[in-house]
């Protein structure tokens, strides 16, 4: 079983980029991405160079499956057709691998899982309902950092989610939000740039965000330069990469439309721990401030 220790301490790197990784390690309540990357813990990352999504098939009452589908894949799929700096596609796919009935998010050690994008329609589940877009919980090996299992939440019960080309003034763009937490569920951060998609902020009316900056890209290809090599902490290897896994897309112990019960009792036990916050400055609220929450569930697992 691995522990989770929350870490308090804020470390600015050397490094001229602007993009930032997420960590095993929590944030601390007080940290803003102004002040540099945090840093500390180990880098996450997807090991399999596959990897893949299933999207909840009720999708919202206010989103039909169909348009909740094309505007997630072209979410993936930007990230996805982006080049790195020698010319070549980022070393991972991610594909949709059809869709879920199971919209609970969690992960089970011992049996079969969903990387499932549900919508909330009646009621978000978290004590900020008025300011949080979306919520991605990552599982991952805390001894290592590889990530096991990735959900997405998005918030559509104050029902002023824009699908159309056309962004209205008080909405707020569905493909901008799913881009923004595709980041997140890739292992980034948030980044200090603001021109960034991963930048914690988003302008309501907006639709700049469904179009990477080239910090975004240089954050993802910096994690998966190509297929075989994956960039990790020093700690968990002297040369600071691994070899990828080969191509397998289905979930960790295999993927299930349904929700499937673990075979033993506690054998994962999860909490929610903060990993950043999309926000706005000064005062938030619908309407008139956004904020996008990216957290991770730091699981311990075998």
């Amino acid at each position: 079983m691995l522990a989770a220790v929350a870490l308090c301490t804020l470390s600015v790197p050397t490094a001229a980029h602007a993009y930032c990784r997420t960590t095993t390690q929590p944030l601390p309540a007080n940290y803003s991405p102004n002040r540099g990357c945090f840093t500390q813990g180990l880098y996450l990352f997807w090991r399999n160079a596959c990897v893949s999504y299933s999207i909840n098939h009720g999708a919202s009452r206010n989103i039909p499956y169909d348009e909740a589908k094309r505007i997630i894949d072209d979410s993936f799929a930007t990230w996805m057709n982006a080049a790195c700096a020698d010319g070549n596609a980022p070393g991972i796919s991610v594909s949709n691998i059809g869709p879920s009935k199971c919209g609970e998010v969690r992960y089970n050690a011992d049996s079969t899982n969903q990387n499932v994008i549900v919508f909330r329609d009646d009621v978000w589940p978290y004590d900020d309902p008025y300011s949080t877009l979306g919520l991605t919980t990552v599982t991952f090996n805390a001894e290592t950092g590889e990530i096991y299992d990735a959900d997405m939440e998005i918030n559509s019960s104050a029902r002023n989610l824009s699908i159309t080309d056309q962004v209205p003034a008080k909405g707020f763009d569905l493909q901008s939000v799913i881009t923004h937490e595709v980041g997140h569920f890739l292992g980034l951060a948030h980044a200090t740039d603001v021109r960034s998609t991963m930048f914690a902020s988003y302008k309501p009316g907006s639709a700049a965000l469904r179009t990477l900056a080239p910090d975004d890209v240089a954050g993802l290809c910096a994690i998966y330069p190509n297929e075989s090599t994956r960039v990790v902490s020093d700690q968990v290897s002297s040369t600071g990469t691994i070899v990828a896994a080969l191509c397998d897309p289905s979930p960790r112990h295999g993927f299930s439309a349904e929700c499937s019960t673990p075979k033993s009792e506690n054998n994962c036990c999860a909490m929610p721990m903060p990993t950043a916050s999309w926000a706005a400055s000064g005062t938030v609220a619908l309407g008139l401030a956004g904020v996008l929450v990216a957290r991770r569930r730091r699981a311990r697992t075998r």
